[in-house]
């Protein structure tokens, strides 16, 4: 019953706050356990919700502050460890992770489905953290008894904008990992090189810069490189990981006319992308025109769930990395009694449809929030800086060609 309960609320968390999750290279995933999942952290707990939407036995290993308090219990469920962070309380605590190691080895000797995060913890920057033995402790841990080890799958996630509402998501999961090794080696030694293996296949899936500034104008070349086409983000960011040098320089050009262009400063950006109508510009309006009274409306019956999700957000968040997540711990339960006093109202006065329609308007106004977002974007940017629409096409010609040179 808690893994239909966490899967039921990932994938509510995740409908509500995110637009789309795509997952690279599904094909790749076992039909059946034992499978030990081995995956990238981005986005603080907002990670595993996204992972559980998407792989729905999975089960985690996770930090004990998680479930310290009644709202962490019923947010949070999984095999619980104290990290030297955590500032463990009691003894109990303050173990060396040595129980939820072998907690982990008898679940997955059961046929189960785990999912451990090697960093810990997680960041936004522009490296990925440094990866802990865990895993490779479990699977050495399941060696000891001569038992069947579990395939062993790596996950990388890559967030378009990860803390912003409605932007998407992209799960890739990569081949297994390779557990044989040789015989003789020492217990230690198989940890060793078992987590020299898990290393090299996260750091395939990982997306890594020099520095912030390179990272994040990458990010925003990979985004205009997925718009109007079928085009992964993840794969783009790779290749300009890979050396792109042609698409990076016209960037730093066409941001330096921007920026010493008299209407730059009126141009408006989505995710960093200045966006202008690219075909059939007509229907751009009459799309807007049709999908605005959804959003204002949604947002009008819902503000002051919406409210409170950006007041925690603010509030609490210590980190980009944490924002996502304060803002879906306040507003869900926010909307859920916001929806549930409406829904007593609506019983109450024997009126059950506007209810109901109360509830339709808002998810397809939630639906079409990034829709309206960048529609008025481009809008915006087609007549206040239409003069800027040729660089700008021209731009985005050049990224694409790019991209299909390497075959992205």
């Amino acid at each position: 019953m808690k893994n239909y309960w966490y899967r039921l609320l990932s994938q509510l968390l995740v409908f509500l706050y995110y637009h789309r999750i795509r997952v690279l290279n599904p094909q790749l995933l076992p039909e059946r356990g034992p499978v030990l999942f081995v995956a990238l952290h981005r986005n603080g707990a907002v990670d595993g919700y996204v992972y559980k939407s998407q792989l729905p036995r999975i089960n985690f290993l996770i930090s004990v502050q998680l479930r310290r308090s009644l709202i962490g219990r019923i947010f949070f469920g999984g095999i619980e460890v104290a990290r030297k962070k955590d500032m463990a309380t009691n003894s109990a605590e303050a173990a060396d992770g040595n129980t939820a190691i072998v907690a982990c080895a008898d679940y997955l000797r059961q046929g189960g489905e785990l999912l451990i995060l090697p960093e810990g913890t997680s960041d936004l920057g522009h490296r990925h953290l440094p990866f802990h033995k865990g895993a490779a402790r479990t699977l050495g841990k399941l060696m000891e008894g001569s038992y069947q080890l579990p395939v062993v799958i790596p996950l990388g996630i890559h967030y378009e904008h990860a803390w912003a509402w409605q932007s998407d998501v992209e799960v890739v999961v990569g081949g297994p990992i390779d557990t044989s090794l040789p015989s003789g080696i020492s217990p230690a030694e198989r940890i060793v090189l078992l987590h020299e293996r898990i290393t090299v296949a996260l750091e395939a899936l990982a997306v890594q810069a020099d520095d912030a500034e390179t990272f994040s104008r990458r990010e925003r070349i990979a985004y205009a490189a997925t718009l109007g086409s079928k085009r992964s983000y993840f794969a783009a960011q790779k290749a300009l990981e890979n050396g792109m040098q042609e698409a990076e320089a016209l960037t730093l050009k066409l941001e330096q006319q921007i920026l010493h262009s008299t209407k730059g400063q009126r141009l408006w950006l989505h995710q960093g992308v200045p966006l202008v109508p690219m075909h059939h510009a007509w229907a751009y309006p009459l799309l807007f025109i049709f999908l605005l009274p959804f959003v204002v409306l949604a947002c009008t019956l819902n503000v002051l769930p919406l409210l409170a999700a950006r007041w925690a957000g603010q509030r609490f968040s210590d980190g980009r990395n944490t924002i996502a997540l304060w803002r879906l711990l306040v507003g869900i339960p926010a909307l859920v009694i916001w929806a549930g006093l409406l829904l007593g109202l609506a019983l109450w006065s024997h009126a059950l449809l506007p209810w109901f329609a109360y509830l339709a308007v808002s998810i397809a106004g939630i639906r079409s929030v990034r829709r309206v977002q960048k529609l008025a974007i481009t809008l915006h940017n087609w007549v206040f800086a239409n003069s800027l629409r040729g660089s700008l096409l021209a731009w985005r010609e050049s990224l694409e060609n790019c991209m299909r040179t390497r075959n992205v």
